[in-house]
């Protein structure tokens, strides 16, 4: 708790990022990673491997793009560092160990920014990209700050339309379903979302996300996730 709390001092945010919860939330992210590297590993694995196949397919290399961009657990930066000749990573709150590990990069740019738009105008995203990359952002979009469920719904359906006018190669990995299960058989779903299925797509995976095994929310329960990740040539 003192080093999630240091981390709650030291971490440069924006106003907004700290009063909304998104500092908050990018420190627990961080805190359960700890706790679940295990559980995570296959999922982070699956999401690397989906960007460099994504980043593989590109013609041109001069832009990248990474929305969601966080502690980069699930991102290969050092490949896309020296595959671009610019990446741009875009998120409310960049963690310090996002920016020691960006500081080596000299190509890779940092930009705090609410997607949305809900906290000011959401800087980075206008502008060309041979790679625009959305990474396991969807289901977290309004989440931290508290925004009803019609204002996510909102806001997830408007990412993905902003998704869809994209040129270049597009890249979408996230949460399509979260499941609840007991132990003894039952299964909950909740927060179903299908996505269409966009053009030219080159690339559409599913995997299973072992999110929160038993004792990390509850002793009995755990949450897991149905991942997908769609790769597209956007026109």
């Amino acid at each position: 708790m003192l080093a999630e709390a240091l981390l709650y001092l030291f971490t440069p945010a924006p106003r907004w990022a700290r009063k909304h919860g998104y500092l908050r939330e990018s420190i627990a992210i961080g805190a359960r990673h700890g706790r679940q590297k295990s559980a995570w590993a296959p999922h982070l694995e699956n999401s690397r491997r989906t960007i460099l196949t994504a980043a593989d397919a590109c013609a041109r290399r001069e832009h990248a793009v990474i929305l969601g961009s966080g502690h980069g657990f699930d991102l290969p930066l050092e490949d896309l560092s020296s595959r671009f000749a610019r990446v741009t990573l875009i998120d409310a709150v960049h963690p310090l160990s996002m920016r020691w590990r960006a500081r080596r990069l000299a190509n890779v740019v940092l930009v705090a920014a609410d997607v949305t738009g809900r906290h000011g105008p959401a800087d980075g995203l206008n502008g060309e990209a041979d790679l625009t990359v959305s990474l396991n952002l969807i289901s977290q979009l309004g989440v931290a700050s508290g925004d009803p469920a019609s204002g996510r719904e909102n806001d997830r359906a408007a990412h993905l339309d902003w998704l869809w006018s994209r040129s270049g190669i597009v890249c979408v990995i996230g949460d399509t379903e979260r499941l609840f299960a007991d132990g003894r058989g039952a299964v909950e779903r909740a927060e179903p979302m299908d996505w269409p299925t966009p053009p030219t797509l080159l690339c559409d995976e599913e995997w299973i996300w072992r999110l929160a095994p038993p004792g990390e929310i509850s002793k009995k329960i755990e949450i897991t996730s149905r991942v997908r990740a769609a790769v597209w040539r956007g026109e």
